[in-house]
């Protein structure tokens, strides 16, 4: 007999997620409109971090029907990334599942506290034409465009731990040296760092696997000026 989650736990995760997909490689929206203008179409599920019953990926035997039940134990995915977790546990371990969880609804969190003042706001600064979700490759080129300038840091930063792991090489690899941080594991959050002529500072960060041998791209999740016009090395962009 599987332990299934209630509507209600459903209903919250859905939302804590902000109805996208927690797989930081997917990202993709689960809910939309339906042809029918009193309907709507869900391609999410709420799967179990650790499976409904004994046999299932994950099964943890110390939770009680109970505990399987709740909210701790589940994730928002997309059908496909459901699926996909589930057949592979050695890759898709707990660990990285409750990674993803905490990482998607921070970026939810992040999004909807996104109508507040920008910390340290200057009155004058370049345009910032950025975009939720679109590469740092494109990000990059964008705000070069403008007129932001990379806060190069010297090349040796390339050996600090704080760039060396996650996505940290790739970048470092194709110049991007205003790499100040790449965080190692779960949802790979990275920050860069721009200054414009009058020493306002612009701080991007983005989450995501990037790949230089498949189709995997980091993507912008967050930007903000910093209340202080001195660049910061290595500071956890969360």
């Amino acid at each position: 007999m599987r332990d299934e989650f209630p509507v209600r736990v459903k209903d919250v995760l859905a939302k804590r997620s902000g109805h996208r997909c927690s797989n930081p490689s997917c990202q993709r929206e689960t809910s939309g409109p339906h042809s029918d203008p009193t309907k709507a179409v869900n391609i999410g599920v709420a799967a179990h971090i650790t499976a409904a019953s004994p046999g299932g990926p994950r099964f943890d035997f110390s939770l009680s029907p109970v505990e399987r039940v709740q909210i701790e134990n589940a994730i928002w995915l997309c059908q496909t990334c459901a699926t996909l977790v589930d057949t592979d546990v050695v890759r898709f371990t707990v660990e990285v599942l409750h990674q993803w969880k905490e990482g998607t609804e921070r970026i939810a969190r992040w999004k909807i506290e996104s109508t507040k003042p920008l910390i340290g706001e200057p009155n004058q600064h370049p345009a910032i034409g950025l975009r939720f979700d679109m590469t740092y490759d494109d990000a990059r080129a964008l705000l070069i465009r403008d007129g932001w300038q990379p806060y190069m840091r010297h090349w040796n930063h390339g050996w600090s731990p704080d760039v060396r792991y996650g996505n940290g090489p790739v970048f470092w690899e194709r110049g991007y040296h205003e790499l100040a941080y790449c965080s190692g594991t779960g949802y790979a959050f990275c920050r860069f760092e721009f200054m414009d002529a009058n020493r306002n500072k612009l701080v991007v960060v983005t989450a995501g696997e990037e790949e230089n041998s498949v189709p995997c791209k980091a993507r912008v999740v967050r930007w903000f000026f910093e209340n202080t016009t001195s660049p910061s090395d290595g500071l956890d962009p969360t």
